[in-house]
Order: C-alpha cells, then structure tokens, then sequence
C-alpha cells in the first residue's frame, strides 16, 4: 500500500517528538500517548519501527541555498563541457552527472534547458 508523502511525513515528525520524550524521560506509551494526543497502539508502532531507524531517518533534508543552486549548475555547465560526460553515441549521460553531484534529473534538465 503506498502512503501519501504527507502522511509520512506526519508519522516522521511524530516519530521525531517520541525520540525526544523518550530523552527526557517519558517512555511509558501510555504516556507518550497523551503527550502527543494519539493512540497507544500507534506510539507502540511507532516505537516498533524507530527500531529500524537510522541516526539519519530523524532528520529532514534541508533545502539548499541560492548560492549552492548556483554552485551546482556551474558545476553541472563544467561537466557538459567535458567529454568524460557523453556516451559513445554523443548523447548526454544524466545518471553519470546525477550520481556525481546527487542531484536530480530535473536539476540537470533545467540547467540543459537554459533555465
């Protein structure tokens, strides 16, 4: 079943608020229950998959600055001039400049397309 993005993104955000009542002290799930106003069934899933969870899973990605956005597509405009950045056939090889500068596709396109 797939789950909306902002459905997971509340059950990140509230997996979050756990870690840190579970820091300060609060770790019966009766009590996180009451703290974050939901069931006690929800805060054991919850529990069950922070399990899983990486140190990165807690954090949200931040968006960059208009500085590093730059940065990026003079670096992209860099490996266009680069012939390591074509395929046999001439053509541009996207998943080689993505991978590299994990940026997305769209990114790429936008800097092809003039934008």
């Amino acid at each position: 079943m797939k789950i909306s993005y902002h459905r997971r993104r509340k059950m990140k955000t509230r997996r979050i608020a756990i870690r840190d009542l579970i820091l300060q002290g609060i770790e019966d799930p009766k009590d996180l229950a009451k703290e974050l106003k939901v069931t006690v069934q929800t805060i054991k899933r919850d529990l069950e998959a922070m399990k899983t969870m990486s140190h990165e899973d807690f954090k949200f990605a931040k968006r960059d600055s208009s500085q590093e956005i730059l940065d990026k597509k003079d670096e992209i405009l860099r490996m266009l001039d680069d012939e390591e950045y074509y395929n046999d056939n001439g053509d541009i090889n996207i998943n080689k400049i993505t991978s590299e500068l994990k940026t997305s596709r769209a990114t790429v396109m936008s800097v092809l397309n003039g934008e």
